[in-house]
C-alpha cells in the first residue's frame, strides 16, 4: 500500500501542524518495521488525481482543523481520508469569534462549507476523528453518516512531556527565570483567538480566587490578543509569558500545579494530555472533549460561568491532598494516549478501506516516498523553498539531501518528516 499524507493542511497553527508532524513520523517507523507500505508527505495541491491513479493508494488529511471541506485536488480519489479536528464555528458560531466583525465575515464561508459536506460527503471514503464527542458534533451538524466515521484519539510524546524529576525544584527554577517569588503557580496555555479558550472569564475567576485567598500566580503561555495583555495587567498575579520555546513550554507544565484550561469548546485538547503526562491535572471544561479525555485527571467548570471556575480554582488550591490524587490519575490516565497508538489505528483503518491496492514493489515505492516526501519538506519550510527552487527543477536532490543529514534531521520545523528516512538519506548523503 502507498499512501500520501497531505502534511500542509493548517500550517498556521501549531497544533495542527503537530498533529501531522507526529503521526507521519510513527507511520514512518511503521513503514520501516513491517515493509508492507510506504508513506509519503505531501501538498494538498499535488494530491490530484493523476498522482492517485499513478503512485499512490489512497490519500490522508489528518488534521483538517474547522469546518473546511477538503479542497478540490484530493476529492478525486475514491480512497480519501479525512480527519476532522473539532468543528466549533460550525457548533458554537459567534461564541468562539473575538467579535461581531470577524464573525460576519466567517460565517457566509462556514455555511458554504457546511453545504459542500452535506452535498458531497460521498467523496470521502472515511472520517475520523478524536472522540466521541466530535463524532456527534460531525453527525449532527455536518450530517456524516455514523457508520462512515472512527473514532482515533490522538496522542502524547511521553519522551518529551514528562513529570519533573523533582518537582519543587522544577517550580522553583521557572519562577526564578521568569522573577516570581518562590510561590505555586497555575499554567494556561491560550492563543489568539481567546474567546474559544474562554480566556477573559477565566481571568475574572482568577481574580475572584486570589481574593479568596489562594497562593497561587497564573502564567499564561501563546500570543494573545492586545485586549488580553490589558485584561491581565488589571489583575495581580497573572503573568503573560507570550510565545516560549517547547523545552520551556514543558518547564513550565511540569512546575505547575495544574493546568487552567476551561475552553468554551476543545476538539481534542492536547495541552489536557500533555499535562497529564507531566503528572499535571488539569481544571478544564464540563462539555464536549474534556470529560471524555480527562476522565478522573482534574476538575470540570461550566466554562460560561466564573462562579463555577473560579470555586474549582480554589478548592483545588487550599486541598493539598486531592492536588496529589488528581496528580496521581493524570499521569495514569495519560498512558492511555500515545502516538504510536494513533498511527497503527490509521494504518489499519487505512489498510481495512482502501480499495483496489495497486501493484506494490516496497523499495521502488520507498524511494519514491522519499523523494517525495524531500520535496515537500522543501515546500513547507520557511527558509528553504526559494533556496532548493532551481535543484528541484533539475531533479538535482545532492544538496537537499546533504542538508537534511547534516540539518533537516535536528530542525524541528521538518524533523518528523526525515527521521524515518534517515538510513535511506545517509545512503544517499555524499
Amino acid at each position: 500500500m502507498k499512501i500520501n499524507l497531505v502534511v500542509d493542511y493548517g500550517l498556521h497553527a501549531s497544533s495542527l501542524t503537530l498533529i501531522t508532524q507526529k503521526i507521519f513520523l510513527e507511520l514512518g517507523k511503521l513503514m520501516n518495521k513491517q515493509k508492507s507500505f510506504t508513506v509519503a508527505a505531501t501538498m494538498h495541491s499535488g494530491a490530484g488525481i493523476g498522482d492517485v491513479n499513478q503512485h499512490y493508494d489512497c490519500i490522508s488529511i489528518p488534521n483538517m482543523g474547522g469546518y473546511n471541506f477538503p479542497p478540490n485536488a484530493t476529492t478525486s480519489s475514491k480512497n480519501l481520508f479525512v480527519g476532522i479536528v473539532g468543528i466549533d464555528e460550525v457548533v458554537l458560531g459567534r461564541k468562539v469569534f473575538r467579535s461581531n466583525k470577524d464573525w460576519e465575515r466567517y460565517k457566509p464561508i462556514i455555511e458554504t462549507e457546511v453545504k459542500k459536506w452535506k452535498k458531497h460527503v460521498e467523496k470521502i471514503n472515511r472520517v475520523h476523528t478524536s472522540t466521541i464527542s466530535d463524532k456527534q458534533q460531525i453527525i449532527d451538524y455536518l450530517k456524516v453518516p455514523e457508520e462512515k466515521i472512527d473514532v482515533i484519539p490522538y496522542g502524547v510524546d511521553h519522551d518529551v512531556f514528562k513529570p519533573a524529576e523533582d518537582k519543587i525544584k522544577a517550580t522553583k527554577k521557572v519562577c526564578s527565570k521568569f522573577y516570581l517569588k518562590k510561590t505555586p503557580y497555575f499554567v494556561h496555555i491560550s492563543e489568539s483567538n481567546w474567546a474559544r479558550k474562554n480566556t477573559i472569564r477565566l481571568f475574572e475567576a482568577f481574580k475572584k480566587a486570589r481574593s479568596a485567598g489562594i497562593p497561587h500566580n497564573l502564567i499564561v503561555i501563546g500570543r494573545n490578543h492586545q485586549l488580553i495583555h490589558k485584561k491581565a495587567q488589571e489583575i495581580s498575579g497573572i503573568i503573560m509569558c507570550g510565545y516560549v520555546k517547547e523545552k520551556d513550554m514543558i518547564e513550565i507544565i511540569q512546575g505547575a500545579d495544574a493546568l487552567l484550561l476551561p475552553s468554551i469548546h476543545e476538539g481534542f485538547g492536547l495541552p489536557l494530555v500533555e499535562a497529564m503526562s507531566c503528572g499535571v491535572p488539569s481544571i478544564t471544561s464540563d462539555i464536549f472533549s474534556p470529560p471524555e479525555i480527562m476522565k478522573d485527571a482534574g476538575l470540570f467548570a461550566d466554562p460560561y460561568s466564573v462562579s463555577d471556575i473560579s470555586e474549582k480554582i480554589i478548592k483545588f488550591a487550599k486541598n493539598k491532598k486531592l492536588q496529589e490524587e488528581l496528580s496521581k490519575h493524570a499521569l495514569e490516565r495519560s498512558q492511555y494516549f500515545s502516538w504510536t497508538k494513533t498511527a497503527e489505528k490509521l494504518l489499519k483503518l487505512f489498510q481495512k478501506n482502501t480499495e483496489n491496492e495497486l501493484d506494490n514493489d516496497f523499495d521502488a515505492d520507498y524511494d519514491l516516498a522519499a523523494y517525495r516526501t524531500l520535496v515537500t519538506v522543501c515546500q513547507i519550510h520557511p527558509h528553504l523553498k526559494n533556496q532548493t527552487r532551481q535543484d528541484l527543477l533539475e531533479m538535482n536532490y545532492t544538496k537537499i539531501i546533504n542538508w537534511a543529514v547534516t540539518v533537516g534531521l535536528e530542525d524541528g520545523y521538518v524533523k518528523d518528516y526525515l527521521i524515518p528516512l534517515t538510513k535511506w538519506l545517509e545512503e544517499h548523503y555524499k
